[in-house]
């Protein structure tokens, strides 16, 4: 199984990025099942027809899913904060409520899966993710601390991306041969960096062409912890 972790959806200049449009366009027309990582913040500034984009790929099966509030990050002294690595506990939960919140008012969705900005948390984050027994799974955690939640792990080697934003078919292609017989691969990529050099976006379609040859079943990480739950 595969899930097409894609990140970083925001309402920007008044319209859903060009870089979302292709992308989903293209998977549409393989009939692949992707995701969406949406940041909270860009709710509070959309308006119908940004919702509506969202609602309609709901429907269609893409799983819209928890990438934080406002993906930020800022110093302190030499020290780089971000939203879930450095925060404490009361600012971390509040920025995971508000999502949550905007989702379910905005769009009527409820988010089932998290996966945090830079993939950057913290001691305190299972904590905080404990408050929302709504989100279920919990994508690339980092850390030791315990948590309910299931944990879909990253594979550095098996990645859409190298380095981050480069789609790059042939190292992708690398790592699947090498870690193909893993139950799941869960592969990152930010389709708003593939918009405008038309060599990143033909990287990614070789990468889902391949993988439809190979037979993969795509699946969405709610739908991955579901059937998980009937073994």
């Amino acid at each position: 199984m595969v899930i097409l972790k894609l990140d970083d959806l925001w309402f920007e200049e008044g319209l859903v990025h060009p870089g979302w449009i292709k992308v989903v366009d293209f998977l549409d027309s393989m009939e692949v099942k992707g995701t969406i990582g949406i940041v909270g913040n860009s709710l509070e500034e959309g308006d119908a027809t940004y919702f509506n984009w969202i609602k309609e790929r709901h429907i269609e099966g893409y799983e819209i899913w928890h990438h934080g509030f406002c993906h930020c990050r800022h110093k302190e002294g030499d020290v780089e904060i971000r939203e879930y690595r450095g925060e404490d506990l009361a600012a971390q939960t509040e920025s995971l409520l508000k999502t949550q919140q905007l989702a379910q008012e905005k769009l009527g969705i409820t988010l089932r899966s998290f996966g945090a900005p830079y993939n950057s948390t913290d001691e305190y984050t299972a904590s905080a993710l404990a408050e929302i027994p709504a989100l279920k799974v919990w994508m690339y955690k980092e850390t030791d601390e315990p948590t309910d939640k299931c944990l879909l792990p990253r594979i550095a080697e098996v990645n859409i991306e190298y380095p981050v934003h480069q789609p790059d078919f042939e190292q992708f292609k690398a790592g699947y041969e090498q870690f193909k017989n893993e139950p799941l691969l869960v592969i990152q990529g930010h389709p708003r960096s593939w918009a405008e050099d038309e060599n990143r976006f033909e990287e990614f379609k070789r990468i889902i062409l391949f993988l439809v040859e190979e037979g993969v079943t795509f699946v969405t990480p709610y739908e991955y912890y579901l059937k998980q739950r009937l073994f």
